[in-house]
């Protein structure tokens, strides 16, 4: 592409949080592309309109943490913000945990919204530290580098989804997914006691 490697480096921060958000959107797509089919198959009245109504559910109860986190981590160092992030990640983790047994709408629901708490408390301190860390002239290189990785993790995960889906079913499928998640957690965990961690 015209340029030499060295351009595309980035620094601890920003390859810390690139690694996590890989895992985290790769565990998301790993289910969410699929979970209508869950929903209308293995709960007990859910339809289209279930899936639909409980993902809107997750994403204002992630709009509500959003602000409640943004307002928390005003004038608060890294580390804590390395610390929220961290017990976001860990949350998310449990909601594909509560997926797995998830047999009924208020259940799915629930689910649902122990997502959106997960995603609504460690975004904001993960983009927070990716902003604050940003190298200067470097933003837009930066971006795309994170946007590339991030987006070729979530296509494959969403491929792999089905396939494991197909061949273990979705409580299998769920398991995965939360383990894959808590992978995004290391980086920061890595940063809260240790910084030069690469």
């Amino acid at each position: 592409m015209g340029r030499l490697p060295s351009h595309f480096q980035v620094n601890q921060v920003v390859r810390a949080y690139i690694i996590s958000e890989s895992f985290v959107w790769a565990a998301w797509n790993f289910v969410i592309p699929i979970l209508a089919v869950f929903v209308v198959d293995h709960v007990k009245g859910g339809s289209v309109q279930t899936a639909a109504s409980a993902y809107s559910i997750y994403l204002i109860t992630r709009v509500v943490f959003e602000l409640i986190s943004g307002k928390v981590l005003i004038k608060t160092n890294d580390r804590k913000k390395y610390i929220l992030a961290v017990i976001g990640i860990v949350i998310l983790s449990f909601s594909y945990l509560f997926f797995s047994i998830s047999h009924s709408v208020s259940t799915l629901l629930i689910g649902y919204m122990i997502a959106g708490v997960g995603l609504g408390l460690s975004s904001p301190a993960k983009n927070a530290l990716f902003s604050i860390h940003i190298e200067k002239n470097k933003e837009a290189t930066d971006w795309s580098i994170s946007d590339a990785v991030t987006f070729g993790c979530m296509a494959l995960a969403a491929t792999l989804g089905g396939f494991f889906e197909t061949l273990y079913g979705f409580s299998v499928l769920f398991i995965i997914a939360s383990v894959i998640n808590l992978f995004g957690a290391i980086p920061f965990i890595l940063f809260i006691y240790k910084k030069d961690w690469l």
